[in-house]
């Protein structure tokens, strides 16, 4: 732990370590076996509540009869907008209970759950957030800040890896964008496409006469913003299937180049040598990169570019902008899907109790209910049905994206091993792109 906090302090990252740096029982960050005695994933289904109660093997009804007794406000911070529209919905079904929905952002969410656990007064029952780079798992559920909900009859329609670190409501990514004029399919395979151009002699993207070699111009919001920085974590973890890739596309082994480069300072930042995901990442660093603060603003670029092959990252909603969902109107924009080894890491919506809440059962009924229920029909689970979502409920399927999960092949987050590299990947982002 104390390794972390150097590192986030370091980078001016606007976490909550603070409070863990007194506790002399640092938690493990590996799920199924933490010394905060935190069991996380299927195996907690059959746990039963600190206080007594067996949450987890209650019906609707029963949960409503519990939140009818409580007789509160359930009071819902969010980082998204669905678990507004949840609320509308179990208002409607359950009009003598009492909902209230709080608008959050993730830097300012997360300090709050933690000052209000810290008062002995928490004011939100439940906490719906994205967890891109594993701080919510590792510093809030390992510190039971929050708790995690594990309703059986939910859980026995989502896989084992979705539910390692949570609850998820829903899958999403952050995909590469295309120009559909320039190309009539996906234009890229792997993740290795993106750097083509790179020259192992010069190390970087001009050729010994000084020619720039850098084949795609790129758009994409900020790498170091947690769901990027995230991104390129979990291909770093994953590194002998992306030197695997890289011998199958090329017929020939990796050479390594970013050796040489790396300024490891134990504390603050530390890269391994060798690794096929770092390479890839040493490469991105030192391509001529456009940086824009909001993904619609990526679209538009990628749409209008005329400086020739164009790829733009941000998030998988920004295809709203398309003609696929506008019609003529829109923008000449598609999703890059069917990557090798993957397209990139499901970036699913978590749902959490919060600890010592007013309203413990009426928080796990809204969380019922935003999963479908007992059924998978009896909440709302198919309003969540839009473009950019896939269901995580094998017996509920969401259409509107048109392409399967699979398709798209999205990869289940590492939040262990996100965790541990998130910081590096940060500051040697800033470092190895602000010097090539």
């Amino acid at each position: 732990m104390k390794r972390i906090v150097a590192v986030l302090a370091a980078l001016c990252l606007v976490l909550s370590l603070a409070a863990c740096g007194g506790s002399g029982n640092t938690p493990q960050t590996t799920p199924e076996s933490t010394s905060s005695g935190i069991i996380t994933g299927r195996d907690a289904i059959d746990v039963i509540g600190e206080d007594g109660i067996d949450w987890n093997h209650m019906s609707m009804e029963e949960l409503y009869q519990k939140a009818r007794e409580e007789g509160g406000t359930i009071t819902i911070y969010s980082t998204t907008a669905d678990a507004d529209t949840a609320r509308k919905y179990i208002r409607d079904q359950y009009p003598d209970l009492k909902f209230e929905y709080i608008s959050c952002d993730t830097n300012t969410v997360m300090p709050k759950i933690e000052m209000e656990a810290q008062s002995g007064t928490p004011m939100a029952d439940v906490l719906m957030v994205k967890d891109a780079s594993g701080e919510v798992f590792n510093e809030y559920v390992l510190w039971d800040l929050i708790k995690i909900f594990y309703p059986k009859d939910v859980c026995d329609h989502i896989s084992d890896e979705m539910l390692r670190f949570g609850l998820p409501l829903y899958s999403t990514f952050n995909p590469w964008f295309y120009n559909t004029r320039m190309f009539s399919e996906v234009p890229i395979k792997s993740w290795w496409d993106i750097v083509e151009g790179y020259n192992e002699d010069t190390q970087s993207f001009k050729d010994a006469s000084g020619k720039n070699t850098q084949h795609w111009t790129i758009f994409s919001k900020d790498i170091s913003a947690p769901s990027y920085a995230a991104l390129w974590a979990q291909i770093i973890v994953d590194s002998d299937a992306m030197a695997e890739q890289y011998k199958k596309q090329y017929g020939k082994d990796l050479v390594y180049t970013y050796n040489e480069h790396l300024q490891n300072t134990p504390g603050v930042m530390e890269f391994p040598e060798n690794n096929a995901g770092v390479e890839l990442f040493w490469r991105f660093s030192q391509m001529t990169i456009t940086p824009l603060a909001d993904g619609d603003a990526v679209v538009e670029a990628v749409n209008d570019s005329v400086n020739g092959p164009t790829l733009g990252l941000c998030s998988a909603s920004k295809l709203d902008n398309s003609k696929q969902s506008m019609g003529d109107s829109g923008m000449d924009i598609a999703w890059v899907t069917g990557m090798e080894p993957y397209t990139a890491q499901d970036a699913a919506a978590y749902s959490y109790v919060v600890s010592g809440c007013d309203n413990p059962a009426g928080a796990r009924l809204f969380i019922k209910f935003m999963m479908g229920g007992d059924d998978g029909k009896s909440g709302c689970y198919s309003v969540f049905d839009k473009l950019g979502h896939w269901s995580v409920r094998d017996d509920v399927e969401y259409k509107k994206s048109g392409i399967t999960y699979d398709e798209v092949n999205l990869k289940a987050p590492d939040y262990e091993h996100i965790y541990q590299n998130y910081p590096n990947v940060k500051a040697y982002w800033n470092l190895w792109n602000s010097t090539r």
